[in-house]
């Protein structure tokens, strides 16, 4: 009885929601597309000297700021601004378990972004003439890396008080995955205080995830990536859960 009042509930909500952030959604699919092609095709403007190792990290740092930008960027002032205008709240009101909007709205997400992931894959390896080989992994790793982006996103716009500060944190966020974080570059290069963090947050491991997916040869550990952002994506739910279920 639960299962199929939460299942109706689900897709009630995901039809909802689509319908409801159907103006926006094409602009977020092509910002997507913009973010991963910007930084396949501008990195290499920067970097006109690039062997095939550089070219690994380009292409696949540039789908993985394509998987994380949505989640921890996107979907956090989406949030802040449904619960600025009380729209948030009065879902919530409704007799639908909580959990499903939650859902829902992580399905949304995962449609908008996987487009613009394949996309600057496939752009990335023909401009670079740089091979992909996807293995069984992939496709695990991506919507893992998806869902662990969007649930500690939306558990940032849950817990924050105010949406000025949920608009700073992102900020500072894309701010610092873009320059400081290793996705495009080996974390070897950042200063050792700087690696450290890196090591506990699930950044560098999502894009440990996407290279070792993709690059056989990548040495880095592929299980260790995965049960990390495991780690983070129990994490972020189980925020969301607790807010949902607290929140009147």
């Amino acid at each position: 009885m639960f299962a199929r009042k939460w299942t109706k509930g689900y897709l009630l909500l995901l039809r909802w929601q689509a319908l409801r952030m159907k103006p926006a959604l094409p602009f977020v699919v092509i910002a997507q597309f913009f973010t991963g092609l910007g930084t396949v095709i501008g990195f290499g403007y920067i970097m006109p000297e690039i062997d095939s190792v550089t070219a690994g990290f380009l292409v696949t740092g540039a789908a993985t700021l394509s998987l994380t930008t949505l989640g921890l960027v996107l979907v956090p002032q989406f949030v802040a601004a449904a619960k600025a205008e009380g729209s948030f709240d009065y879902m919530w009101s409704l007799p639908i378990p909580r959990m499903a909007y939650l859902a829902a709205d992580l399905t949304i997400w995962m449609a908008a972004t996987l487009p613009g992931v394949i996309v600057a894959l496939v752009v990335g390896s023909m401009k670079y003439d740089f091979a992909l080989q996807f293995n069984p992994w992939a496709i695990p790793a991506l919507l893992l890396i998806v869902l662990t982006a969007t649930s500690v996103g939306q558990a940032i716009a849950l817990v924050s008080p105010k949406p000025e500060l949920v608009n700073v944190l992102t900020n500072l966020i894309i701010f610092g995955m873009f320059l400081f974080s290793p996705i495009n570059f080996p974390i070897g290069r950042l200063p050792n205080w700087l690696a450290s963090i890196h090591r506990v947050l699930p950044v560098k491991y999502a894009a440990d995830a996407v290279r070792g997916s993709l690059i056989p040869e990548y040495t880095d550990d592929l299980p260790l990536a995965l049960m990390v952002l495991a780690f983070w994506c129990v994490l972020g739910l189980a925020t969301n859960y607790v807010v949902a279920t607290r929140r009147r």
